[in-house]
C-alpha cells in the first residue's frame, strides 16, 4: 500500500470510528450514577432547588414578578381549583397575583417551602418533592397561625433556560384519621415513585366541569363555590 493510500484508508478508518462513537453517543440514554440518591450534577441539583425556593417569592408579599415563567411551555398544573394547561392559564393564575389587588400585594400572608427532595431521572428530566405550610397574621398585633399545610410533587425539565417546572400538583393535607390518598415522593432506587399522580387528578377535574377558557380564566361550575384566593378574573 503506498503511503497516499494507507492515509486514505487511515483517513476512512477514522472517520467511521468518530461516526460510530457518535451515534453510540447519541443513542445511549442517561443512566443512574451509582452510590447515590440525588443522580444530578451539584450545579443542576442546587439550580432546582433555587427554583423550589423561588417559587413562594414570586406569589407572597414583596412579589413582583409573575412565577408563570417557573414553568415551561406545555406545562400542566394542579394548585388551586382549576388545573392549569396552557400558557394562559397560568398567565391568568400567577398574573393575578401580582396585579394591584392581588395576594404578593397585601401583608400578613407567607407561605415556606421545606424539606425538598430532588433526584435526577434516567431520562434526563427531575423529579422534586416539597412540604409547605401556610402562615398568616390576621388582624393587626396578631399572632400568626397555620392556615394549610401539604405538600408539591414536581417534574422538572432542563431548557435552554435553565431548568423549569413541567409538572406541578399540590396536595393539602386533611385531616388527622382522614385516610387521604397522597402521592409518594421520588425515591430514586423506586421507579413507582418517577411519576406524580397529576394526570390521574387533572381528567378527574375535567370531568367535573373544573375547565378554564381561552383566556385562562376558570370557568364557573353550577353548585359550586371557588376558593377565595382564586384570581378575580373569574367568570360567572
Amino acid at each position: 500500500m503506498t503511503p497516499s493510500k494507507f492515509a486514505y484508508f487511515f483517513a476512512g478508518a477514522l472517520v467511521a470510528t468518530i461516526s460510530s462513537y457518535a451515534t453510540h453517543v447519541l443513542d445511549a440514554k442517561p443512566q443512574i450514577m451509582k452510590g447515590t440518591h440525588v443522580n444530578l450534577a451539584p450545579e443542576d441539583y442546587i439550580e432546582i432547588l433555587q427554583l423550589q425556593s423561588e417559587y413562594p417569592r414570586d406569589v407572597d408579599p414583596g412579589s413582583v414578578r409573575n412565577a408563570s415563567w417557573m414553568f415551561m411551555p406545555g406545562a400542566r398544573s394542579v394548585i388551586a381549583g382549576h388545573p392549569m394547561l396552557k400558557p394562559e392559564d397560568f398567565e391568568n393564575f400567577y398574573g393575578a397575583l401580582v396585579a394591584p389587588d392581588g395576594q404578593a400585594t397585601k401583608g400578613g400572608n407567607r407561605h415556606f417551602n421545606t424539606s425538598p427532595v430532588i433526584i435526577g431521572l434516567p431520562d434526563g428530566t427531575a423529579r422534586g418533592s416539597s412540604m409547605m405550610m401556610g402562615i398568616s397574621v390576621k388582624e393587626p398585633g396578631g399572632k400568626p397561625t397555620i392556615d394549610l399545610m401539604g405538600k408539591y410533587e414536581d417534574v422538572y425539565v432542563k431548557t435552554p433556560e435553565g431548568w423549569r417546572m413541567k409538572e406541578r400538583i399540590w396536595t393539602t393535607d386533611e385531616h388527622v384519621g382522614s385516610y387521604q390518598k397522597i402521592a409518594p415522593s421520588p425515591v430514586l432506587a423506586n421507579p413507582a415513585t418517577w411519576k406524580t399522580n397529576q394526570e390521574e387528578v387533572i381528567q378527574d377535574m375535567l370531568k367535573k366541569g373544573l375547565t378554564r377558557d381561552a383566556s385562562g380564566a376558570p370557568n364557573a361550575v353550577p353548585g359550586q363555590m371557588l376558593p377565595p384566593h382564586l384570581p378575580s378574573t373569574v367568570k360567572k
